[in-house]
């Protein structure tokens, strides 16, 4: 198998840098400012694939990126892996344009990971295994949430430190932290960046699994598959200034993980959890799999699953690392001998 470290060495250094917002064509579509996407297609040094099968889906294809979208809704294929929007990609005159919210927050960073300013180097890992003591946490019928977590975080830091990499925990057995508590304790280390762990639960659809890794939404936009709220898109939050860099570590890991265990790629989501919306650091939320799903809650019970996760885990975060301290392009799912996410799935 490629080891990390090759894959690593191998990627171009060749750097795509973002035009500036004043440098886009844009067009105003109610109260906010648009692209063409044929614009931000041919930045990026795409075409016009051939029509697909559902005319609202449009892809794009270069040598470099691929991207597909689905007017009128919030979701997109970037690079090969799914990305929910901040807003639904409008038409006018046939011709399909994107927010430059989601231009400068979502496509851009996928697309150009290495012009994103606010990726700074990194020294240390925050690991919060997610739930502990009487917070049991989502439950199958093999165990519970919270002893997953752990066990996971365990294994990666073991990994992690057979490489030299510092890792620290937010809870090393079963008790409960507070969730101001756990993003709280990134200020006692040097240059860290945060990473829950989480396992899924969706009792009303038990077919649901996958992967998905949440970041905070942009200030003033809602979370994924939710309406806009104003009172909750518009409250301040502690990484509203590292976010750049959150999403361009959540969508590595994504990239990764999904690369090296197969999982069911559920995307790169948005929420405002409470650990994410405290940390004042790059900070990332991955659910590993659900819990409720009777063939992947057999999986999660098996240790050489929770083994092969969490070294897709550690080889997300030294990819990241590896993009922050020495500007190295962190692979793409197709590195890993994956074929691309190419279908749209209705999810609740």
């Amino acid at each position: 198998m490629t080891s990390m470290r090759t894959i690593l060495l191998a990627t171009s250094l060749i750097l795509l840098a973002l035009p500036a917002s004043a440098d886009w064509k844009k067009v105003r579509i109610g109260d906010r400012e648009y692209a063409a996407l044929d614009d931000i297609a041919a930045t990026f040094g795409m075409e016009r694939a051939k029509p697909r099968k559902d005319k609202r889906e449009i892809g794009f294809v270069g040598k470099a990126h691929q991207l597909v979208i689905k007017t009128g809704t919030r979701e997109a294929i970037v690079d090969g892996v799914r990305h929910w929007l901040s807003f639904p990609v409008e038409t006018q005159g046939k011709r399909p344009f994107v927010s430059m919210i989601d231009v400068n927050s979502t496509i851009g960073p996928a697309m150009s990971p290495a012009s994103i300013k606010a990726v700074k180097p990194v020294k240390t890992i925050v690991f919060d295994p997610g739930h502990g003591g009487h917070d049991r946490g989502a439950r199958s019928s093999y165990g519970v949430e919270k002893d997953y977590t752990l066990d996971v975080v365990k294994r990666t830091r073991r990994i992690l430190e057979s490489r030299k990499i510092k890792v620290v925990q937010s809870r090393l057995s079963d008790f409960f932290a507070s969730l101001n508590e756990r993003p709280a304790m990134v200020a006692n280390y040097d240059d860290p960046v945060f990473v829950s762990i989480h396992f899924n639960a969706a009792s009303w659809r038990p077919s649901a699994n996958g992967t998905e890794i949440y970041v905070l939404p942009p200030f003033g936009c809602p979370v994924a598959g939710k309406d806009p709220v104003a009172r909750l898109d518009n409250r301040e939050s502690d990484g509203d200034a590292v976010l750049p860099a959150s999403f361009v570590f959540a969508n590595t890991m994504h990239h990764t993980i999904l690369g090296k265990t197969g999982s069911f790629d559920r995307g790169v989501k948005r929420a405002r959890f409470a650990v994410l919306r405290h940390c004042s650091v790059p900070a990332i939320l991955i659910e590993c799999g659900f819990l409720t799903n009777a063939a992947e809650a057999k999986s999660i019970h098996n240790p050489t699953w929770r083994e092969t996760y969490a070294e897709a885990i550690a080889d997300g975060i030294e990819a990241y690392m590896a993009l922050a301290n020495e500007r190295k392009l962190p692979p793409r799912i197709w590195d890993y001998g994956r074929k691309s996410t190419d279908e749209f799935v209705w999810e609740d």
